[in-house]
Formats: structure tokens, sequence, C-alpha cells
């Protein structure tokens, strides 16, 4: 049976989404400082028409949200596009319609280049349509295609598949593809969460006064949980809503593991490997650790694919993974 393929025409636009992750500090600032606004604001002594007041201001203090959260986002773009030197610098982004060709030989974009299976990391689609595709891949980073997700999504999909077990069998090396992230920086936040959320608690507390029980009940049920959660988005997102654009891919070639985009090479055999699964709430994932006796350290989270299920075994038979993986 002949492999799918896909060759066509169709719109191509690259997408930089490096500031993102200042939008959403910015984004999380302000709706930390406009939910303690609105604390501020509720009266928990108010009683007959004073309630329907607090009601309104608060209607009116979500509508500002709303719209503050637009403003903040707009006014990061500019403040990004007209002071920033590192914005000025980047090079101009490719956008317009295009021949792309996805096949046994790999991904290719006319005016972009062609890309080896291998550094075609993730794809994702757009909630709630049918026609847009983005492709993350190394060179290229981010594409989007707008093209019928179901037509081009299967023939990518084959091919990531089942590309790392075929260079394996030719080349002898074992090909992988994970989402890099950093289990320090995500246990800080959540602990970060934690710390904010008891504080704003005991706030609530102290400053009570004769409110009563269940008016502190509810703003302790209500408010606390948010404020946590306002921070625990940042990295609970890393590893989901935003995790395709942290995905990168690596070689296994004996016990030396270096991804393709050269950030990281290790020799393993100098380096503490350990897996571990983890949990807590919002969040559930295994991840494997590698601590090397110096330079950069490497976690990557474990999802189940093939190809890391290979990467594993890989590890396993060479010595490199021990069975009781010490705590990290």
């Amino acid at each position: 049976m002949s492999s799918p393929a896909f060759s066509r025409s169709i719109q191509v636009t690259q997408v930089d989404a490096s500031g993102i992750w200042p939008i959403l500090l910015l984004c999380t600032a302000y709706s930390v400082l406009m939910f303690a606004g609105g604390a501020w604001i509720l009266d928990p002594d108010a009683t007959g028409w004073r309630i329907a007041r607090d009601m309104a201001a608060m209607a009116v203090l979500f509508v500002l949200w709303l719209v503050g959260l637009v403003v903040v986002v707009r006014a990061w773009l500019w403040v990004e596009a007209h002071w920033l030197p590192s914005a000025k610098r980047r090079a101009k982004l490719f956008s317009g319609r295009t021949q792309v060709d996805a096949g046994e030989a790999g991904f290719s974009v006319q005016g972009l280049g062609h890309v080896d299976w291998i550094d075609v990391l993730a794809i994702e689609g757009i909630p709630d349509s049918d026609n847009y595709l983005i492709v993350h891949t190394r060179p290229f980073r981010k594409l989007l295609l707008t093209v019928c997700v179901d037509e081009l999504a299967p023939v990518i999909s084959h091919y990531l598949d089942r590309r790392s077990s075929i260079e394996a069998t030719r080349w002898g090396k074992l090909q992988s593809r994970a989402m890099v992230f950093c289990w320090r920086c995500f246990r800080a936040w959540i602990w970060a969460g934690y710390a904010l959320a008891g504080a704003v608690g005991i706030a609530l507390l102290l400053n009570a006064g004769d409110a009563g029980f269940v008016k502190t009940a509810v703003g302790l049920c209500v408010l606390v949980p948010i404020v946590a959660w306002l921070v625990w988005a940042i990295p609970i997102s890393q590893i989901s809503t935003f995790s395709p654009s942290r995905v990168r891919a690596f070689e296994l070639d004996g016990s030396r593991l270096h991804s393709t985009d050269g950030e990281w090479q290790f020799d393993l055999r100098r380096a503490r490997i350990s897996r571990r699964r983890v949990s807590g709430i919002g969040y559930e994932f295994t991840f494997l650790a590698i601590r090397p006796e110096s330079g950069k350290r490497l976690d990557l989270i474990l999802e189940g694919g093939a190809d890391q299920e290979a990467l594993l075994d890989a590890l396993n038979d060479r010595g490199l993974l021990p069975l009781t993986n010490p705590e990290l």
C-alpha cells in the first residue's frame, strides 16, 4: 500500500509566538490587581439596596477587566514593536500562498525550504476551525496553514508516528520527540500559587471583622481558589495548551543523546537519569530527568508515544536507566 502524500498550493503564514509569556504574565498581574480591587469594593457588611449596588459595581468591574485585558495586550505589542531591540532585529516572517508538499521525502514549503520528518515536531488545530492547521518545525518554527485539516493532518500524523522506527533501522540511531520543560520551575510556580492564595486567605480572615461566617466562607471558597489558579495556569498551560511549541527532536546514538537543534548534548554514561511520575491539583504526568555532571539539565515529559517508548526501551537495554530512580 502506498504511503499518503499531500501536494497543493495553500496559504502559509509564519507565526512568531515568542512574546506570549510576557503577555500572560502581564495579564495575570493585571487580573490579580482587578480581583483585589473587587474584594476592596465589596462591602461584607452591606445590607438592603447596598448589596445590589455592590453587585452592579462588580459587574462593571468585570467588564472593565475584559476591556483592560485587550488594552494590556495591545500596549505590550506596541512596546515590543517600538522599544525592544530584539523585536526590531527579528527577520521578516513569511506569509503568502505557496506550494506545500508532504510525503516520504519530508515536508517542504516553497519559499522556506525542506524539512526532514524528525524536525517536524508537532501539529495542532485551532478550536472550532476545520480550515487551519498549525505545524511546528525546527527550522521554520510555527507555521499556520490554511487548508482542510482532514486532508493534511492525517498525512503528517502518519509520518510522525512511523518515522522514528524507520530511521532507527536505517541508520542505527533512535530518533524521538518529547516536550522539554523545567521541573524545578514548574514546582516553583505551583508553590507560588499556594503561597499567594494562602496570603489572600489570611488577609481575608484578618480583615473580615464582623462580616459573619457565611460571607467570610464565601470569600475564602471563591477568591482564594481563583488567585491560586491565576498562578497555576502559567505552568499548567506549558504542559497542556502551549505544549506543542515546546516539543524538541532528539537522537540517541549509543550512549550519546543530542537534540537536533544542538541545544542539548549528553554522554548518558556521565549523567544521572531518572523517571518520575508526579501529580497534583490539575496535573499528572511522567517525565524523564537527565542530570549531567555539568551543564544544562533536561526534563522531558513522556506522553506514551511509540518513539518515546522506544527511547525508554533503548535506555533500559543499554543500562542507562536505573530500575530504581532516586528522588530529584
